[in-house]
């Protein structure tokens, strides 16, 4: 490393840096990722690189991030503007007034991208962020966006961190995660120095050359890295050969030597913040200031600190060490002072983030009710600067500093905490945090407050959470004088929109009550409101008309004030609702748009929507390789956060990918574990029929008719009864198929498909009223049905939901066995096994080739004796596993035999099976 202006080693390292920065200065922007333990070199790498760069003529932006949790938002990318010589967007400072939205903080993050671009242009830029492991949320999600936009610009970004502090942090984790998918990412892990180099570098320390021993020595001791090389060749002058058995016993060696005072302020300086202000110090320690700087001089002179472009200490590792001297007592009381130096200052109002820190960490022995009330400045200033991790965790230290707080307090405190994890897209933890604020309001006897508190989860209701915003509404209301009010509307329209998915209130009137209250008071925020509750009340398919036109209102909506999300809703609402009609090609039409709004979005939960509406496209087109994949991003997109809803769907959707293509790998036992647990009961119905899908008989039958079809939720409506009739179908009784039949018949036309964030569309409602049909024994309507809805799959280009309905009819054919049944059965069948080869539907190619060949005649022939057993017992009404244990086989074993019995006697399910065999186990055909 750098030694007396000497650079040591880094060879590979420092060509690899430099082979990135050329292909920047190519246009084509880099990432590059530096890592390593405290001391190995990494900062020190990056100003080598820096320098040789800068040779060449290419501008420097430099921003470090603070260990201080007292430095406001952003600061590693205010340092960085400094540097460049550009200026933060106000949105991100507080100098601009903004609505607090993520669209508002993508503005903001890509005005600075773009400027950082634009500087890059002429000659190209490096930017160097060092520390990453210390900077906020804010600033790591900023540079997740920065580096996603640097792809074809001239700008290359060095991003350093400590990889040994990594753990436990849990938004560096994420941003690494998210930084991990970029294409034009390069990582660089520092070891320690060879020991040739650590000779070389002992050389240049002590300036002489040093025993071959005594380099082994230092090698081994320090691992080669290079902080500790250099501490130990210092001392190696005052301590002969005789070195400290801990390495960081080095530091603490040179503090040592340091006189009593200056030892004592220097412990004082590292507690407070890693840039020592002199005047500061000298409040803070009741000492003149012309000692202070004499002692500062004492400490540069022993390499302790540096004086260039301000005092700092020399590295973090001194620092660190430092900080370990002074007492707690002393601790608390330099915070404490510190902190009421601050607020004296003129410009106390921008510092909020560092004073509260200061009175944060005085407590016990600082003032609580100053703390506290520091603390919440600092998380308004950060929820201004859109900065809502840091106003999330400054808002609950507020609650936390005092004891004394009111009711009307916790109300504010929490209800503020919670929107900030809103914003941050912590839908879990703001859930949490307004449930007590909820608790605080009603404990202050204010209703607005409650009304307020309910409003915080307007538009992210999430039906596998507990969080019931419309519960707080209702009572908020109770206690609201009557009236056209917005905190009116909007309370009414979130009862009513929660309401079309619980059920409960009425929500058609309610809906209709907010939207026109909303019209009356001409209030756009207000309407917005009005018209999501109105298109979750009319969620179910008798109203998909008018769910079509709402789209088209939200979207006129959005396109007329340039409000993408707005635009966001109106397409998705457009979508679900020509998904549900069968206008498949409209539907897919809407993607493009959609995709483009995401885009400029930024946002995980936007992204999220815009992928799963291209998922159910693609399931239906049969592109299930680009659908699981888009599935599996879609998944990583949400990660840790958001609706358990957002994660339940997209592992439904990768259930019904496997039960389709029969093929598992996607599905882990962690997603299943977790659907379980989360999974709504209103889903028994569909999960059962996945599971039946995927061979999972047992489990199929415990959850089947875990739920009455009549208490099934509007925007599922025609899924769970399709489900039903699937499931009618295969363990009875026929009453069951007529009720699914009876919740299907008013809808013959439509697709099934949920009303409310489509994620699969599973073909023509036809379908399955044919399944229910032929569960019931109503054969000659089962074959109209199926005809119909294989004709309707084929128009809407659905073709695996028209191979699935062809496959039922030919079945149906079979057992029919009309004149000619049996020969169009067969054609169907070897037509539906080309079809699902095609189409990768393995589980249906094989199904359907077994069909056609029973029915052929040629394969396979008669049942065995075992097979013969075996269906005697389901006709007894034995489970696979109560067979298994009689015959002593595998449950897999006796499943296996099902499923062949089926194929060779050309039948449908277990209770067809019964039937033959109670009818004679002598003919071997239905």
């Amino acid at each position: 490393m750098d030694v007396g202006g000497t650079f040591v080693g880094r060879t590979r390292e420092l060509d690899l840096l430099g082979a990135r920065r050329d292909d920047a200065r190519g246009g084509r922007g880099q990432l590059v990722l530096i890592t390593g333990e405290p001391g190995i070199g990494k900062t020190r790498l990056a100003e080598e690189l820096a320098r040789r760069t800068e040779a060449m003529g290419v501008p420097l932006g430099w921003g470090r991030a603070s260990e201080d949790e007292g430095s406001p938002p952003y600061w590693i990318f205010r340092q960085l503007a400094r540097s460049t010589g550009r200026v933060m967007p106000g949105l991100l400072t507080g100098g601009v007034a903004g609505n607090g939205s993520a669209e508002a903080r993508f503005e903001a993050f890509e005005a600075l991208a773009e400027g950082l671009r634009a500087a890059a242009d002429a000659a190209g830029l490096l930017v160097v962020l060092d520390d990453l492991q210390w900077a906020d949320a804010a600033s790591l999600a900023l540079l997740v966006h920065l580096a996603r936009g640097i792809g074809r610009s001239r700008l290359m970004v060095v991003a350093i961190y400590r990889d040994t502090e990594a753990t436990g942090r849990e938004a560096l984790s994420s941003a690494l995660s998210a930084l991990a998918r970029e294409s034009n990412l390069s990582r660089i892990r520092l070891v320690g120095l060879t020991q040739a180099e650590v000779e070389r570098q002992l050389t240049l320390v002590t300036g002489t050359s040093v025993p071959l021993e005594l380099a082994v020595l230092v090698s081994q001791r320090t691992g080669g890295n290079p902080f500790f090389v250099t501490e130990l060749g210092r001392l190696t002058g005052s301590l002969g050969q005789v070195l400290p058995d801990a390495v960081l016993d080095t530091v603490r060696a040179r503090l040592a030597r340091l006189s009593g005072p200056c030892r004592q302020l220097i412990a004082t300086a590292a507690v407070l913040g890693s840039e020592l202000d002199p005047a500061s110090l000298a409040e803070v320690a009741g000492r003149p200031v012309t000692q202070v700087l004499a002692d500062l001089d004492e400490a540069a002179a022993a390499g302790v600190v540096a004086a260039s472009g301000g005092w700092r200490f020399g590295h973090d590792l001194i620092r660190e060490s430092a900080r370990l001297d002074l007492p707690t007592a002393t601790r608390l009381t330099a915070h404490a002072r510190m902190a009421a130096c601050l607020e004296s200052r003129t410009d106390a109002t921008a510092l909020a983030s560092e004073i509260a820190y200061h009175w944060l960490e005085s407590l016990p022995v600082g003032e609580p009710a100053r703390a506290c009330e520091w603390a919440e400045r600092a998380a308004d200033q950060a929820l201004g600067q859109l900065a809502w991790e840091h106003a999330a965790h400054l808002y609950r230290r507020a609650r936390e500093a005092s004891t004394r707080l009111t009711a009307a307090d916790r109300t504010r405190l929490l209800h503020r905490q919670g929107v900030a994890h809103l914003r941050g897209g912590d839908i879990q933890a703001g859930s949490v945090a307004l449930k007590a604020a909820a608790e605080a309001a009603r404990e202050a006897g204010d209703c607005v407050a409650l009304g307020e508190v309910a409003l915080a989860i307007e538009g992210l209701f999430d039906p596998w959470g507990s969080f019931r915003g419309s519960l707080l509404a209702a009572e908020a209301l109770a206690g609201l004088p009557p009236g056209d009010t917005p905190l009116h509307a909007r309370l009414l329209a979130l009862q009513a929109g929660e309401a079309g998915f619980t059920g409960g209130a009425d929500a058609d009137l309610l809906s209709a009550e907010a939207l026109a209250m909303a019209e009356r008071l001409d209030d756009g925020q207000v309407l917005r409101s009005a018209l999501r509750a109105r298109q979750m009340a009319r969620s179910g398919p008798d109203g998909v008309a008018e769910r079509l036109e709402l789209g088209n209102r939200m979207l006129a909506l959005g396109k007329a004030d340039d409000d993408d999300d707005t635009a966001l809703w109106g397409r998705l609402w457009r979508f679900d609702a020509l998904a549900m009609l069968g206008r498949l090609d409209e539907a897919e039409g809407e993607l493009g748009p959609m995709r483009a709004i995401a885009e400029r979005l930024r946002r995980p939960v936007a992204s999220w929507h815009y992928l799963h509406s291209k998922v159910a496209i693609d399931v239906a087109r049969g592109r299930f390789a680009v659908a699981a994949a888009t599935t599996q991003e879609s998944l990583a997109l949400v990660e840790g956060r958001g609706h358990d809803t957002l994660h339940g769907e997209s592992i439904i959707v990768l259930i019904v990918i496997a039960g389709l293509t029969g093929r598992h790998e996607p599905l882990t036992e962690q997603m299943l574990e977790m659907f379980d647990r989360v999974a709504p009961p209103f889903l028994n119905a569909v999960l059962a029929a996945l599971w039946l899908r995927l061979r999972h008989t047992q489990r199929a039958r415990r959850l089947y008719n875990a739920v009455p079809l009549d208490e099934s939720p509007l925007p599922v409506l025609l899924p769970v009864a399709a489900a039903t009739a699937q499931l009618a179908a295969e363990f009875g009784p026929p009453g069951t198929a007529e009720r699914a039949a009876a919740a299907l018949r008013p809808y013959p036309d439509l697709f099934v498909t949920t009303g409310a964030g489509v994620i699969l569309v599973y073909g023509s409602v036809r379908t399955y009223l044919g399944i229910a049909a032929a569960a019931a024994g109503r054969l000659d309507d089962a074959v109209r049905e199926l005809r119909l809805g294989i004709a309707a799959d084929e128009r809407a280009g659905a073709p695996p939901f028209a191979a699935l309905a062809r496959f039922e009819l030919a079945k149906l054919l079979a057992r029919r066995r009309r004149p000619g049944d049996v020969q169009e059965a067969s054609a169907l069948a070897a037509s539906v096994a080309d079809t699902a080869g095609k189409l990768s539907m393995a589980p249906l190619c094989r199904s359907a080739a077994t069909l056609a060949a029973s029915l052929r005649g040629d394969a396979p022939g008669p049942l065995t004796s075992r097979e013969r057993e075996v269906a005697g017992y389901v006709a007894q009404g034995l489970t696979n596993k109560q067979i298994a244990a009689l015959m002593h086989i595998s449950e897999r074993t006796a499943e296996s035999h099902v499923q062949h019995i089926l194929g060779k006697l050309g039948l449908a399910n277990r209770t067809h099976i019964a039937t033959w065999a109670r009818d004679g186990l002598r003919t071997d055909r239905p």
